[in-house]
C-alpha cells in the first residue's frame, strides 16, 4: 500500500491532485444541494448527506496534500 501511495504521488502534479481533489469534494456536495434546491420540501436525503460527509473531509485532505506538494514542488524545482 505504501509503495503504491508513493507511486502515485511520485507520479501525479501538485495541481493535478489539488483539481482531482476539488472535483471529488464537488462530486459530493452537488447531489445533496441540488435535492435542497428541487427536491420535496419535506425531503430527508440521509444518503445525500452521508456522501456529502465523507467526500468533503477527503476532498480537503487531497487538496492540502495537492497544496503541499505544489510548494514543495516550487522549492525543488528553484535550486535546481
Amino acid at each position: 500500500m505504501i509503495e503504491t501511495e508513493e507511486t502515485l504521488l511520485r507520479r501525479l502534479s501538485g495541481l493535478t491532485i489539488l483539481l482531482w481533489s476539488l472535483v471529488l469534494g464537488a462530486a459530493g456536495i452537488v447531489p445533496l444541494l441540488l435535492y435542497i434546491a428541487f427536491g420535496p420540501s419535506d425531503g430527508n436525503p440521509i444518503g445525500l448527506g452521508l456522501l456529502a460527509a465523507f467526500a468533503v473531509p477527503v476532498g480537503a485532505i487531497g487538496a492540502c496534500t495537492g497544496l503541499v506538494k505544489m510548494l514543495i514542488e516550487r522549492c525543488i524545482g528553484d535550486r535546481g
